[in-house]
């Protein structure tokens, strides 16, 4: 990588472990390939306040549509929204997010997580990754 004679930047990564996040794989298509569990949270309601503006959804239904194209059903379920797998825990994240940080700053010009701030996915989000200690090289 440092032969390259032009700058180098990683975009759109993410300490995440698996395709487990809600609608990743296209609007309420998901992936089928998880490797392991889905974790499920319970999924973020609007920050507008005037319902009528912005209406939450109905927590109460099992499956909620739309559906995607696929058979499988992977959707909002019961108020509760898939989120990476727990199978990693904070160890785990903190060394894969140092592996990337040190790989980053030894051979890459730039680089930028995948978002800022994400209400569903912690490890897609920079500031709970900086605060929880997973973006340490050390």
């Amino acid at each position: 990588m440092n032969a390259i004679k032009y700058p180098v930047w990683v975009g759109e990564w993410s300490l995440a472990t698996d395709v487990c996040a809600l609608w990743l794989g296209g609007f309420n298509d998901g992936n089928h390939a998880y490797e392991f569990e889905c974790a499920l949270v319970d999924c973020p309601a609007p920050y507008v306040t005037d319902t009528a503006l912005v209406p939450d959804v109905d927590r109460t239904v099992a499956d909620l549509g739309p559906w995607g194209s696929k058979e499988e059903i992977y959707t909002i379920t019961n108020g509760q929204c898939r989120t990476d797998s727990t199978f990693f825990g904070d160890a785990d994240i903190k060394t894969l997010g140092g592996c990337a940080i040190a790989a980053w700053d030894e051979i890459v010009d730039g680089h930028f997580m995948w978002t800022f701030r994400n209400e569903l996915e912690p490890r897609w989000n920079y500031i709970t990754a900086y605060d929880n200690g997973w973006l340490t090289s050390n």
